[in-house]
């Protein structure tokens, strides 16, 4: 009996310290909702006729791009975040029907990798991350401008951001933060079958910043 008693006790114990060092360790979820103003676009045709690349930049679009996002990975010691992540963004169309505002509506689909290091394991708990990854762009057709071609557009992008967070409760936390992206794209289509000069390639390099809200779960 005195040896079940102990063996009971000491599987306890063990199973206590087992949990204990699982918590360093744990499943964590960022969802956020952002808001990307872009500040510039640099639009480069490369092989234009005659030879060459011609370069071209502009402000871009009128509008803020929002965009929903979801992470999901571990979080180390209640302050180091790391793991893939999902997002997708809408950017609507500021086309006013003449070549001088040729942006359409543009739908994105973007897998990344998302790292965040907190500060302090308080309630209040600002922090700095960084993401970067791949982006899939629809871009809708617009008649009027481009006939009946339709564009997609792949592209690398990185984002590094600080931001606040403040803690509810053992398991969740509020968070906000300001940040910039570089997305750096390139054509995949055929490109503008309607004007030669644009067959060859095109690449667009977007600038945009970042307002983020949203919440964690771990």
């Amino acid at each position: 009996m005195k040896k079940l008693f102990f063996g009971i006790i000491m599987g306890t114990i063990c199973f206590s310290a087992s949990n204990a060092q699982d918590k360093k360790i744990k499943f964590s979820n960022i969802t956020e909702i952002t808001f990307g103003f872009q500040v510039g676009q640099t639009t480069k045709i490369q092989s234009v006729d005659g030879g060459g690349e011609s370069e071209v930049e502009v402000a871009g679009y009128k509008f803020p791009a929002p965009r929903v996002s979801s992470s999901f990975g571990a979080l180390f010691g209640d302050l180091f975040f790391l793991g893939p992540g999902l997002s997708y963004t809408f950017q609507p169309s500021d086309n006013d029907g003449t070549l001088l505002d040729p942006n359409a509506n543009q739908h994105k689909l973007s897998a990344f990798g998302h790292a965040r290091i907190h500060f302090a394991k308080g309630r209040f708990r600002p922090y700095t991350e960084l993401k970067g990854g791949y982006t899939h762009i629809f871009t809708e057709d617009v008649a009027s401008i481009y006939s009946e071609d339709v564009y997609t557009w792949d592209g690398a992008f990185v984002e590094p951001a600080i931001g606040f967070g403040f803690k509810l409760g053992a398991h969740g936390q509020l968070n906000a933060s300001l940040g910039y992206q570089f997305l750096n794209v390139w054509n995949r289509s055929d490109g503008f079958t309607s004007a030669a000069a644009f067959e060859p390639e095109i690449k667009d390099a977007y600038h945009r910043l970042l307002l983020s809200f949203g919440f964690s779960f771990y």
